[in-house]
């Protein structure tokens, strides 16, 4: 599996770690020092899916949402769009490819 090292979020680019994480959390965004962390023990889908979960924490901080709502409405917000987004890639990814590569 290929793995980001660097995300960029609107523009700012977020350093992907791979490593321990907190007990409980499959990962975690810090915004002031542009890292998202990804539990290492996480099976491939779920990794997916929390990078997910961490962008839409990073989009929050850059576009600065994170720092005017509370955090139990910002992680709603992520829990939320985690869901949606995999679920439209789901659905569209392939099709989303397929014209990419029929433009180069």
């Amino acid at each position: 599996m290929q793995l980001p090292q660097v995300l960029n979020v609107l523009g700012v680019p977020f350093r992907i770690e791979v490593t321990e994480v907190p007990e409980g959390i499959c990962g975690e965004t810090l915004g002031f020092y542009r890292r998202i962390k990804i539990d290492q023990d996480l099976d491939t889908r779920r990794y997916w899916t929390t990078l997910l979960h961490e962008w839409v924490h990073a989009v929050l901080y850059v576009n600065g949402t994170s720092s005017v709502i509370p955090d139990e409405v910002e992680e709603m917000i992520a829990q939320t769009m985690e869901h949606a987004l995999e679920e439209m890639i789901l659905q569209i990814g392939p099709q989303v490819l397929a014209t990419l590569k029929e433009d180069k």
